[in-house]
């Protein structure tokens, strides 16, 4: 057999045999290089698009936020304050560790570990709002406290991606600029928390009547649940609203371990304590105004409205309290001496007891349930007028004003002294569909409603200025009903 030439068998490149492979590898890694460099050349090119003429961030250093003038009466006890803006500025290490905690696990648990932007935030919001999208939802915002310090200070209200990217572009350069503390410092003393109040402290004394250093945790989570929306979760506003977004701030401090469970349920369960939102005012207006008088001409506006004065006056709020009773209690019998000038109006009573009940009740703010307190002075209803009593519609409830608690109601006459003319007949001076104001006596003894006393606002005026002789320091004054 003739030995064929055998033909040399060639090895294959893998290089060249996996050649469409690897063209397409290197095609895939330079277009993710190009889509790298595009996009950050994207991120750098809008940096620098909006990063010009921002306002300058420094400023936060020199900070002076306008801050309440206090004025206190001679026991120390505050009796006013003046303002623009209601707030009390606190250094960051004179609050409370569970302060800072629950406006943490509020507003931003990572606050003292990113760089002035929560990336995972940022993409665990966009990824909750795509899958919103067509729910009708609001959308869920990622903002810092860093973003929110540049917000409030740097920039305006405005909704826009614009805003927004000049807000992290900012919350960039604080967090370079200063320190964690000083950022949370800020943004604690300057958000608004309803009600005219800014700042922790103001909004503490606000709603509770106390010092933030004496919050307990449910008050805390409730303080720090209003920077969302101070309006919408105010407690005096929308208890409901309010005790829920409360609940989910101490939910919050507990998922993040700032508490435990217990204490967490201990709180939720904790009611509402709250101050009154104007607790002070009307002590003694008349000689608190005085007082602004002299500060605004001594010290100027701005320093009275915004320098956080802190004024100690020579009232005692005892004999202010007393003097205040005796003024309006004697100005309601002299002027009754002149006589009765009539009703504040009629009310139709056609319509039926049930429309009469529920027009008094929106007249006198009371609802069905709420108790009528004795002593108190609101409006009724003149429903009846017999010769001895008068039947009246207060609202969910009715009283009857018999003829000894209206007898000083003569027809008007300067010339006829009030004290010795008296009437006789409730029909000589109102008549059915009268609307009157009435003093709440209390209720009648055979139970079937509410004493009443007529009553009007006095026109005659009088003023009381009380004076210590030795010293000559004003203790009480009264310019007026």
């Amino acid at each position: 057999m003739t030995n064929m030439p055998t033909r040399p068998i060639k090895s294959r490149n893998p290089l060249r045999t996996g050649g469409k492979g690897m063209r397409f590898l290197v095609l895939v890694l330079v277009t993710l290089v190009f889509m790298a460099v595009v996009g950050v050349g994207a991120v750098f090119g809008t940096f620098y698009f909006y990063g010009r003429g921002l306002p300058d961030y420094q400023q936060l250093a020199d900070y002076e936020p306008p801050v309440m003038t206090r004025v206190h009466a001679g026991d120390g006890s505050l009796i006013s304050e003046f303002a623009t803006e209601k707030r009390a500025f606190v250094p960051i290490n004179a609050f409370p560790k569970l302060v800072i905690k629950a406006f943490l696990a509020a507003e931003d648990k990572n606050f003292y570990s990113h760089p002035g932007i929560d990336f995972p935030g940022v993409a665990r919001a966009a990824l909750t709002n795509i899958i919103q999208v067509g729910r009708n939802r609001r959308p869920v915002g990622a903002s810092t406290i860093t973003q929110q310090v540049a917000k409030n200070f740097l920039l305006t209200n405005e909704v826009s991606i614009a805003r927004k990217v000049k807000e992290a572009i900012l919350a960039f350069r604080i967090e370079h600029a200063f320190s964690k503390d000083r950022i949370l410092e800020l943004y604690l003393n300057q958000i608004y928390y309803g009600h005219g109040t800014y700042g922790v402290e103001a909004a503490s004394r606000t709603y509770f009547g106390k010092s933030v250093k004496e919050l307990t945790i449910a008050e805390c989570a409730m303080i720090a649940s209003l920077p969302k929306a101070p309006n919408n979760y105010s407690p005096y506003r929308n208890p409901k609203k309010a005790r829920k977004r409360r609940n989910h701030v101490i939910r919050r401090m507990a998922d993040v371990s700032f508490i435990n469970r217990d204490q967490a349920k201990s709180a939720m369960e904790e009611d509402f304590h709250l101050g009154e939102v104007e607790k002070m005012l009307n002590k003694a207006p008349y000689f608190v105004e005085h007082v602004r008088r002299i500060l605004e001409e001594k010290f100027g506006s701005s320093k009275l409205y915004r320098a956080g004065l802190k004024v100690y006056t020579t009232l005692d709020m005892n004999m202010q309290e007393s003097a205040q009773r005796a003024i309006k209690r004697n100005l309601l019998i002299a002027d009754k001496r002149y006589g009765y000038r009539g009703s504040l109006g009629t009310v139709d009573i056609s319509r039926g007891e049930i429309a009469v009940q529920n027009a008094m009740i929106r007249q006198n703010g009371f609802t069905e349930g709420e108790d009528i307190k004795v002593g108190s002075v609101i409006n009724g209803t003149v429903m009846s007028v017999s010769e001895t009593q008068a039947w009246i519609i207060l609202g969910a409830e009715d009283g009857y004003l018999d003829i000894k608690d209206m007898n000083w109601a003569r027809e008007p006459n300067p010339n006829i002294d009030g004290r010795w003319a008296k009437i006789k007949n409730p029909a000589k001076a109102i008549t059915a569909g009268d609307l009157i104001m009435v003093k709440v006596l209390g209720r009648k003894q055979d139970g079937s409603g509410w004493s009443l006393a007529l009553e009007q606002e006095p026109e005659v005026e009088g003023a009381l200025i009380s004076l210590a002789p030795l010293t000559g320091y004003v203790k009480a004054m009264i310019g007026g009903y």
